[in-house]
């Protein structure tokens, strides 16, 4: 190992690979390393910073999600197929943030039967009342769900609620271009990222706890409540 040389090493190190952080690590253990420090010692602290590394990114995954065209490229899911698998694995709670709404029928069916089980559904969608510039018509009609709203009177001027996500037991967000809408999900050209991360998706979450919490975010008018 190059750091195995000292300060050394670790200039050879930083000139030989390509990642940015590698790099700035690097950077920073020298300027710490006295000038006659043994070059184990100097390999024992980017090992031990690499090892604690691969323990954090551990569950932790990251996936491309697609709608639209295939190409050569396979490095991604469909929107459809993860959004689906999503819902059915949710255990406590699932969040649904969209601009538009316009559901495809697998979608209601599962969140129904996710609502069923016991799962608590919350939707924050854009609603006409609060945004004239908006066409759309808030979907989801006979879904037991708490529903929120963000109302004109918070908004910036000529501001839209324009974030799509989902998240499921504060453990999973899917982030993306994709409304809550069939065309979203089986026709458009569309792209989000899918994190495992409970850290990320558990902070999306609480974000939005908060404004509802501070009255940015309130109940809507058509809220329903399920038992």
């Amino acid at each position: 190992m190059p750091a195995g040389r000292g300060r050394r090493g670790l200039r050879a190190l930083e000139a030989q690979v390509a990642g940015i952080a590698v790099r700035a690590a690097c950077r920073r253990l020298r300027s710490y390393l006295p000038g006659d420090t043994e070059g184990p010692y100097a390999a024992g602290l980017l090992l031990g910073a690499a090892q604690a590394r691969r323990r954090q990114l551990v569950g932790h995954r990251v996936d491309v999600v697609w709608t639209g065209p295939a190409s050569s490229i396979q490095t991604s899911r469909l929107t459809s197929a993860v959004v689906g698998e999503l819902v059915d694995s949710a255990k406590r709670e699932i969040l649904l943030v969209s601009y538009a709404s316009y559901p495809p029928k697998s979608l209601s069916t599962a969140l129904t039967a996710a609502a069923a089980r016991g799962v608590e559904v919350t939707l924050l969608l854009e609603q006409q009342a609060d945004n004239p510039k908006f066409q759309g018509r808030t979907g989801f009609f006979d879904l037991p769900a708490t529903r929120l709203s963000w109302p004109v009177q918070y908004r910036e001027s000529g501001a839209s609620l324009h974030a799509k996500i989902i998240v499921v037991d504060r453990q999973t967000a899917l982030i993306g271009s994709a409304n809550l809408t069939s065309y979203a999900f089986e026709k458009n050209l569309e792209c989000g990222i899918l994190l495992r991360d409970p850290a990320h998706a558990s902070a999306i979450a609480r974000h939005l706890d908060s404004l509802r919490e501070t009255g940015i975010l309130t109940a809507s008018g058509g809220q329903q409540t399920s038992a």
